[in-house]
C-alpha cells in the first residue's frame, strides 16, 4: 500500500529489506541510472553515522539520506519486477538538470564533473583525479557530451573514472570500470543517450502528480515478504 513515511518509518522499512538476499537499490531515470548491489555472494556492510545509512561492497557504495515526507509506493509489474519507489515532492526532488559538462566541486583531492545528462531527479557525475582527464574535461567545460561523439566522452570511457550518481535521497558511488558491453556484477552505471526521454519512472507505476521517485528498492520476485515490508 502506498504510504507517506516519516524519517523513522523510512529507516525501519530500509532496515528490514536492506540485507535480504538479492535486494538492490538504484537512483536514476530512463537512460541514466546507477545500481547498487553486492557482486556474487559478497555481503553489503551497512552502518549509520550522523543519520546517513551507508552500504559498501566491492565496487562501490550507497549513502541513503533519510528525511520526512517520503511517499513509499510498492510496485509489481507483471509479476516479474517488484519493489518500492521512494518519492519526494517535485519541488524538492528536482536536481540540477544540466545539459552540458560542468565542474561541480570536489571530493577529497578529486574534481567532480557533471556530465550534463539533463536527468530530472539525478545528477550524473564523474570523479576525476587523473591529470590528463582533468585537463581534457576542463577544456570541454560548457559543451554538450551526452548523445554526441565528443572526444571528451571517449576519454571518459577510456579512463574509466569512478562515478557518483546522486538524488535528493541517495548517492551511489561506483568505482569499477565503465562497462562497454556486458553489464558487470555489483555496482554499475548506465548512460544510454537513446533512452533519455524525460521519463522518471515506468509509467505502469502510479506515481501521483506532484511527486517524483528519488530512490528505488528492487526486490526479488521470489521473496515471500513482499509487500509486507517492516511487518511481513
Amino acid at each position: 500500500m502506498t504510504a507517506l513515511l516519516d524519517r523513522k518509518e523510512f529507516v525501519s522499512l530500509l532496515c528490514f529489506w536492506r540485507s535480504r538476499p538479492g535486494v538492490s537499490f538504484s537512483v536514476g531515470v530512463s537512460g541514466v541510472i546507477a545500481e547498487f548491489h553486492a557482486p556474487g555472494d559478497e555481503p553489503v556492510a551497512w552502518h549509520v553515522a550522523e543519520g546517513i545509512m551507508t552500504g559498501t561492497c566491492p565496487g562501490g557504495s550507497i549513502e541513503i539520506m533519510p528525511t520526512d515526507r517520503i511517499l513509499s509506493i510498492p510496485y509489481d509489474i507483471a509479476g516479474r519486477n517488484r519493489g518500492y519507489l521512494f518519492c519526494l515532492e517535485e519541488e524538492t526532488a528536482r536536481m540540477a538538470c544540466h545539459r552540458v559538462l560542468r565542474h561541480a566541486g570536489s571530493r577529497g583531492h578529486a574534481a567532480l564533473f557533471d556530465i550534463g545528462a539533463g536527468a530530472t531527479t539525478v545528477d550524473a557525475l564523474i570523479i576525476v583525479d587523473a591529470p590528463s582527464l582533468l585537463l581534457t574535461l576542463t577544456r570541454a567545460e560548457g559543451e554538450r557530451l551526452v548523445g554526441t561523439h565528443h572526444p571528451a566522452l571517449a576519454g571518459i570511457v577510456e579512463a574509466g573514472p569512478s562515478r557518483l550518481f546522486r538524488s535528493r535521497l541517495a548517492e551511489i558511488t561506483v568505482t569499477g570500470p565503465i562497462a562497454t558491453s556486458v553489464t558487470p556484477e555489483g555496482p554499475h552505471t548506465h548512460l544510454l543517450a537513446d533512452l533519455i526521454d524525460g521519463s522518471t519512472h515506468d509509467d505502469r507505476i502510479p506515481v501521483p502528480a506532484g511527486w517524483l521517485p528519488c530512490l528505488t528498492l528492487h526486490i526479488p520476485v521470489a521473496d515471500p515478504a513482499f509487500p509486507g515490508g517492516a511487518a511481513p
